[in-house]
């Protein structure tokens, strides 16, 4: 009896002892008032996401965050959620955070100082916002940091030097911002680094020599800047290195180091849109292995490396008997090409789905190419529409080509594999008529409906397009002319007539002066200089091609859209042209004349727009922006535009937005943050 009597007391102790402990956690999990300041300006801010609480309330998973014994928070996870506004400076009271995650908001402003107090903080992100400013160099002092992220956002100014003091840090993000100047020296201190990612800003000068002690690195993603000079001889030390970017550099020059052959783990190699060359000797450097696909893709002198001579010998006796044939093969191509033309472009664009058609099957489509059926006429040719005889709906837009046979072949072999929303499909080609003299070469692309961009921008209309709708149209062509980039191919002849309009307002790129370029290549598929007033004058002066050359003639192509005015009038001055219109309404602050009569614009959009356009028009090509920029600068700009537009519509259509929301009744402003811009990109990062 006194046995059991003892174990009930000591059940009983030891009851009350885990009861209270409980009562301990739960009190505990009470933020402590130290944190309260900054959730109070969370909830004056972001009021939706913090709706019901109020100061002494528990840590709360509903609202983000996590909380220690003491009721410090610790994390707070707010991501994809719709905020607005700006970060409270009163974050810097959260001295406990290891994890603080606003990353995919429509956050704005700048990135808090009081950031730097967070001692603890070990992953910050703040990807896919709307930050502006600079990178504060507070942020230095988080030395515990493992992972930033700060991408997709429109930071500008240098990259802090102070960025070094982050030695823990293993993830370092800061790609599609506008950071400009160079890469700090100090960066090579950030030895625990495994992903490196700079690529889409404005950052210039070379690439640190330092790069080469980061030796944990797995991935260096540096592509769609303006750096310059070679590639640094230590890069070869990077011997976990996966993926190295460095294409959309057009100063990059020199030889690619032949310690690049120690690279034994690389297996994506761009160097796209650079002036990078294989290396001036076949020394294989470090590397031991036979070869590495990602270095001989672009430089055979790496995959020989680790070959005994014999072998080396051998390989060259073969590539001898190779070559002979493949001489032979020339030879007998030229004989009978002209017999053989469909034959060769079938057996090569078969992978691309590129199908061969009649030219029985393309008068029949065209109805013997009516003038009735003729759409227009260009510098390629002219263009009918058609209905494929083969299944008698699909629409075809068939371009009855003016090129010679090589640059027809090398035409359709540019585009049969390039697949973009925004640029228009080659569906297939014919080649017939008499082979004595010169054939027929037809082009088949898919048709566009609604017309060109000429026609819509046009100031005479009664119903203008809203600035919006221009944006979206400038936004696609943006993305398609970035696409084209990075295979190396410039269009040569941008203009509104060249722009096509699908379904839903989508921009499509039609009309390719295309090729596919290094820097200062002088001649083309198509020979075009391109249209008056849209021609870069560095390529009519030089004629040398580069992937600037589109960005000047987008330049125009910007300013042309939303201004509905031609590129050339007198009624500009002096030069004729619009960009010292532009120039001279910026300068006299009269913004307002640059908006196409009849169309609702607000000034600061119109501005953002005339500045970036003028950016893509500066003498120096080397400070033009790339595509990529351009075009999530637009989208920018239209996420602010819509923003206004959607204001104005839930003021005006309440029942509309109480039918979204359901039963829930809201303000309007609250109505504007569901709403949202649903325009955000999405871009994985």
């Amino acid at each position: 009896m006194r046995a059991r009597d003892g174990m009930q007391r000591a059940w009983r102790a030891l009851s009350a002892l885990w009861l209270t402990s409980v009562v301990s956690s739960c009190r505990a999990q009470t933020i402590h008032a130290s944190q309260a300041v900054f959730l109070t300006d969370c909830q004056n801010a972001w009021a939706r996401t913090f709706e019901g609480w109020t100061q002494g309330a528990n840590c709360s998973a509903a609202y983000g965050l996590e909380c220690d014994g003491s009721g410090m928070i610790t994390r707070m996870i707010i991501s994809n959620n719709s905020l607005t506004g700006s970060i409270p400076d009163s974050i810097s009271s959260l001295t406990a955070l290891t994890q603080l995650d606003l990353s995919d908001n429509k956050l704005s402003g700048s990135i808090p100082t009081g950031v730097g107090k967070l001692s603890r903080l070990k992953e910050l992100s703040l990807r896919i916002n709307s930050l502006t400013g600079s990178i504060p160099n507070s942020i230095s002092s988080l030395t515990a940091l493992t992972r930033l992220h700060l991408s997709v956002n429109r930071l500008t100014e240098p990259i802090p030097a102070g960025i070094g003091n982050l030695t823990s840090l293993q993830t370092l993000s800061l790609r599609i911002n506008s950071l400009m100047g160079s890469i700090p020296d100090s960066i090579s201190l950030l030895t625990a680094l495994t992903r490196l990612e700079l690529s889409t800003n404005i950052l210039d000068g070379p690439i640190p020599a330092g790069i080469g002690k980061l030796s944990n690195l797995e991935e260096l993603s540096l592509s769609s800047n303006k750096l310059s000079g070679p590639i640094p001889d230590s890069i070869g030390s990077l011997s976990k290195l996966v993926v190295l970017s460095l294409d959309d550099n057009n100063n990059l020059s020199g030889p690619i180091p032949t310690s690049a052959g120690g690279l034994s783990n690389l297996k994506e190699f761009n160097i796209d849109g650079t002036n990078l060359t294989c290396p001036a000797d076949n020394s294989c450097g470090q590397t031991q292995s036979p070869s590495i696909p990602a270095l001989c893709k672009i430089c055979g002198s790496f995959c020989t490396c680790g070959l005994s001579k014999g072998a080396i010998v051998g390989i060259a006796a073969a590539a001898v008997v190779i070559l002979l044939l493949l001489l032979a093969a020339i030879l007998l191509y030229f004989k009978h090409k002209r017999q053989k033309n469909s034959k060769v472009l079938c057996a090569s664009l078969a992978a691309a789905h590129c199908t061969e058609f009649s030219l029985a099957e393309v008068l029949k489509a065209t109805n013997n190419w009516s003038r009735d059926n003729q759409l227009g006429s260009g510098a390629f040719g002219d263009v009918y529409k058609g209905v494929s005889p083969r299944d008698g709906t699909t629409v075809w837009a068939v371009k009855r080509a003016k090129l010679i046979d090589v640059d027809f072949h090398r035409e359709v072999q540019q585009m049969a594999d390039k697949n973009h929303p925004n640029i228009v499909r080659l569906l297939g080609f014919a080649v017939g008529g008499d082979l004595r003299t010169r054939p027929e070469q037809v082009l088949i692309y898919e048709y566009v409906p609604n017309g060109d961009l000429e026609k819509w921008i046009d100031s005479k209309l009664s119903s203008p397009l809203s600035l919006q709708q221009r944006l979206g149209i400038l936004v696609g062509a943006a993305r398609g002319f970035e696409y084209l980039h990075r295979f190396g191919i410039v269009h040569r002849d941008i203009k509104p007539a060249n722009i096509l309009i699908g379904d839903d307002m989508q921009a499509k790129i039609a009309d390719f002066g295309l090729l596919r370029v290094g820097e200062g290549t002088t001649v083309g598929i198509t020979r075009i200089m391109g249209t008056p007033g849209y021609v870069d004058p560095v390529y009519s002066r030089t004629s040398k091609t580069t992937t600037a050359t589109d960005v000047y003639s987008f330049g125009v192509l910007m300013l042309v859209v939303v201004t509905g005015r031609p590129p050339l009038s007198e009624s500009y001055g002096e030069s004729s042209h619009i960009l010292s219109w532009v120039s001279e309404c910026l300068s006299s602050n009269t913004i307002a004349s640059l908006k196409t009569p009849g169309m609702d614009a607000p000034e600061a959009a119109m501005l953002r727009v005339a500045e970036l356009a003028i950016s893509c028009t500066v003498e120096r090509t080397a400070s033009r922006p790339t595509m990529a920029h351009v075009a999530n600068e637009l989208q920018a700009i239209r996420e602010e535009v819509v923003g206004k537009d959607e204001l104005i519509a839930a003021v005006k259509v309440d029942a509309e937005v109480q039918e979204m929301n359901a039963s829930v009744e809201l303000n309007l402003e609250s109505q504007l943050q569901l709403i949202g811009d649903s325009f955000q990109a999405e871009i994985p990062v």
